[in-house]
């Protein structure tokens, strides 16, 4: 799939540079959502069974020498507002702007980046993947069919709680 990230996205100059990209867009009834909101919805709005699915995950390509959880991305958010560079579950925070935060990390098999993204009455999750080798390739395809599910599933979930105002911090200390 090659979707297209809306030229605003800090990430769209160098979409190219990934084989793999998707999004996915829910309406949103508010304008103005801060990256702590962002992060907090969308960690929150994760079914418990994903959480699941992360461990096994962990477990076994912890055995391949890749990169795991370094802890349960609800200890991570505990800690306060977000910050650039800090890990949160297996992602780490690599952008945040105004209206957008990207997550990602880059390890031997693959680089991936995800998106979050409100403005303009909509929240958009992208996510951008650049395989490394034959491995990176393998595990893509592997993944591909879990991605898409879990990915339609929280954008919609992520949505309803932003527009619920769930997770609205009056003095969020990032853009």
């Amino acid at each position: 799939m090659f979707a297209t990230l809306p030229a605003s996205s800090v990430l769209a100059e160098g979409q190219g540079a990934y084989f793999y990209r998707d999004s996915h867009v829910r309406r949103l009834a508010r304008e103005n959502v801060s990256c702590d909101e962002l992060v907090n919805a969308f960690f929150h709005a994760l079914p418990p069974w994903v959480d699941t699915l992360m461990k096994w995950r962990d477990g076994l390509v912890e055995r391949l020498g890749l990169k795991t959880s370094a802890s349960a991305p609800h200890e991570a958010l505990a800690q306060g507002p977000i910050k650039l560079g800090q890990q949160i579950g297996v992602f780490r925070v690599l952008a945040l702007a105004p209206g957008e935060v990207v997550l990602g990390e880059n390890d031997r098999h693959l680089d991936f980046r995800v998106s979050l993204m409100a403005g303009q009455s909509e929240f958009r999750v992208s996510t951008l993947v650049r395989p490394h080798n034959v491995f990176g390739w393998f595990y893509l395809a592997c993944v591909l069919p879990f991605h898409h599910f879990i990915s339609a599933l929280s954008t919609s979930r992520v949505a309803r709680l932003l527009n619920a105002g769930s997770y609205r911090q009056e003095k969020s200390q990032n853009p």
